[in-house]
This record gives structure tokens, sequence and C-alpha cells, in this order.
């Protein structure tokens, strides 16, 4: 991975950060996009002081004019761009279908879904022009079953599995690769949401490990599907739950 170049939303924090992190310790220069300058900065900071290289850019990855701009700048600067990692989501505010709002609906639905298709179709109009590269998108084990109060946030990482499934065999035959993660509850921000009761009785009867995941193993399985290693990984939504969904 030394000398390419990756290109990484939500990177402020969570699995964005670890990712830009692990890509950086593997000699990517990484590009880092958020909403939250403080904390890019911070994230920057970090990667420079393990002398790695990282560009900053502000993007609210559900703003389609944004997308395409924030891209266009970042090919201009860096001249090539070999991964993508399309991280940026919301959990949003937790409810019954029957009580859920619209706001909150469309709150999650355009921050968790329409930014996977706004960040795909810039990116691959960036990717077919210089021969291929790789995109893994950040799902979700609720992208593969229901969530209690949370349909809105699975049925945009279902949306965001989908999505994944039809640009790997739209664009595999131009050496385009397009694959997804779901991990299930991670050490993360956006699990601050879910009360504490559920995340304790999950990890003590649902997870064989008895344990929630850490970011650092997401940006690791990242690291590894745009890597060469899986170089014949196309179209897959990579569950990561600890045994979760196993049985």
């Amino acid at each position: 991975m030394k000398h390419k170049t990756a290109f990484i939303t939500g990177a402020a924090k969570g699995i964005g950060r670890a990712t830009a992190v692990a890509l950086s310790a593997s000699g990517c220069h990484v590009i880092l996009t958020d909403i939250d300058q403080n904390a890019l900065d911070q994230t920057k900071t970090e990667i420079e002081k393990s002398g790695g290289k990282a560009t900053t850019y502000l993007l609210d990855v559900s703003n389609q004019e944004q997308v395409n701009t924030v891209h266009q700048q970042a090919l201009k600067e860096h001249q090539r761009i070999d991964y993508f990692v399309n991280n940026a989501g919301i959990g949003g505010t937790l409810a019954p279908i029957h009580l859920m709002t619209a706001d909150n609906w469309n709150n999650v639905i355009n921050v968790d879904l329409n930014s996977i298709f706004y960040c795909l179709q810039a990116q691959i109009n960036i990717l077919l022009p210089q021969g291929g590269g790789n995109i893994v998108n950040v799902a979700s084990l609720a992208g593969k079953k229901g969530v209690m109060a949370g349909s809105h946030y699975s049925a945009a990482k279902h949306g965001v599995i989908g999505i994944t499934k039809s640009a790997a065999i739209e664009y595999g035959a131009h050496n385009i690769r397009v694959n997804a993660i779901c991990p299930s509850f991670l050490e993360t921000d956006i699990i601050q949401a879910v009360p504490k009761q559920i995340l304790d009785f999950v990890k003590e009867h649902r997870v064989p490990l008895k344990r929630h995941g850490k970011a650092e193993e997401a940006g690791e399985t990242i690291k590894w599907l745009l890597s060469d290693q899986s170089s014949f990984v196309n179209g897959h939504a990579l569950v990561m739950d600890g045994g979760m969904n196993a049985g």
C-alpha cells in the first residue's frame, strides 16, 4: 500500500479514524473528511506524529454538491486516489415505527444511505478513467437483520449492502472492487444512544466472544478488503460481530 492514496469519510473518530491510522501505517497518504474540523485536526496530528501523511477536508456527505466538490478538490491535489472508505454515518434517535418522526427517518436515510450513493457516484467517476481501485462501504449487522426501534438505521444499512453488491457487479470488469463491512456493536460514539442494559445483555448473552468489538479491528478489516490480499473478494458484506449472528 506504499505510495497509495486513500479517501475516508467520517474520518475524525471511530471506525474512520482507526481506518486512517491503519492505512497510514501501511504507507498510504490518507485524505480525511468529516464535519468536525477539530477532531479531524486531532486525527491528522496523530497520524503525522507517527510519520504518516494526511490531508483534511470538511465534508457533509448528505450534501451531494459538497460531495462532488470535495472529491474533485482531493483528486486535483493528489492526482490519483486508489482507495475509498465510505464510513460516515449516524445512529439516529431510537423509536418504534409508529412513533418514528419523518425528520428522524429522513435524517438517517440521508446520512447513512443517500450519502453512499452520492459518494459512490463521485468515486466511480474518478476510478474509471484511472483504470480501477477499491471501495469499502461501512454497513452494519443491522443491514442483515431487523433492529428494535431502529427501523431507519436498519433500512439504511440494508440499502448500503444492496448498492455495494450492485456496484460490484457493474464495475468489476473495470478493475473496481466494492465491498462492505457489517460490524455489530463496536466501542465507538455511535453506540452511546443504546441503553447500557441492552449493550450488557448483548455482550453477555448474544456474543460468543463476550465482548464488543473495537474500532481498530474494523480498521484492520477494511485495510484487508482494500489490499491486494483480498483481490478476489468483490460484492461481499463481511460480518464482524464476534459470532453474534452465527446461531
